[in-house]
């Protein structure tokens, strides 16, 4: 027996290291440098110091409110429309045809992020698809979507609609699957029909992995960095600007790494907290019924 668990070990003892050193090491570094002033060649140790400006810094601040506002309108839909989708092909009666679909759906996948941003930023922009769509239905407009501060930061929100090519969306969709036919089966004997099947039965069946694209959603968007970098740069002025984007552009721009991995390490605190916040909130439902 204990040949056998040491024998698990060493097959274990190498992904456990990788683990360590890409994961963990780079990770402690950043919570030690966040006390440090570091600009990548020397550091000296400054306390708490990082933390205090971070405080005072109003484009934090901002980037904060930017980002609530961004997870919040991403789950809502990302949420919404991944069940919806999940649930459209679940009823699917062909299973060639569901199959079909599903292969339409996650084909997007394999297209690399960047390219997908240009695309969204061509769509967006004054002479973009958006544009010319709304004057072909009696709206003539040539707004520049990510150039107004009213409207940069739902249209970053927007990016990826409608989300049926995303990881939320596969796991709406297996979790249908695993339930169990013989209560479907019960429910068509009762006289439901399919909506009253997919709030009374669908939905409460599949609530913990509703809740877990929720939390996924939350804990990929709110580190987003990419799609703000390449569509807006945080602009205008700093209507897009996120705590992942700050987090770049203090240490690649002005060179602050010290104080970037302060910022660092206040997302990963509040990331934490909202994502136990959540999971005791859940766990508490499930216990009171």
């Amino acid at each position: 027996m204990r040949n056998k668990t040491l024998t698990f070990f060493l097959f274990l003892l190498p992904g456990l290291f990788l683990i360590l050193v890409f994961r963990y090491y780079p990770f402690l570094s950043a919570i030690y440098h966040s006390f440090t002033e570091w600009n990548a060649i020397s550091s000296n140790f400054i306390g708490i110091g990082n933390y205090i400006k971070l405080f005072k810094d109003t484009d934090f601040w901002i980037s904060l409110k930017n980002v609530f506002i961004y997870v919040i309108l991403r789950i809502i839909f990302i949420t919404t429309m991944s069940v919806l989708g999940a649930e459209l092909i679940y009823n699917i009666q062909s299973e060639k045809i569901s199959y079909f679909w599903r292969y339409i759906f996650i084909i997007p996948m394999i297209i690399p992020a960047s390219v997908t941003l240009l695309l969204w930023k061509f769509i967006y922009s004054s002479f973009g698809i958006l544009n010319q769509f709304l004057g072909i239905v009696g709206i003539n407009t040539f707004k520049a979507w990510l150039g107004d501060p009213s409207t940069a930061l739902i249209a970053v929100s927007f990016v990826g609609f409608p989300f049926l090519s995303s990881a939320q969306f596969l796991i709406t969709i297996s979790a249908l699957q695993n339930i169990d036919k013989s209560i479907i089966d019960a429910s068509k004997i009762d006289g439901a029909n399919i909506i009253q099947r997919i709030f009374w039965i669908d939905l409460r069946l599949i609530k913990d992995k509703i809740v877990l694209i929720m939390m996924l959603t939350f804990i990929w968007d709110f580190q987003a960095a990419q799609n703000f970098l390449i569509l807006t740069q945080g602009g205008p002025g700093r209507a897009t600007l996120v705590p992942g984007l700050y987090v770049y552009q203090t240490a690649f721009e002005y060179s602050q790494f010290g104080y970037s991995c302060a910022i660092g390490v206040i997302i990963s605190i509040i990331i934490f907290i909202f994502y136990n916040l959540l999971n005791k909130i859940t766990s508490q439902k499930e216990v009171r019924r």
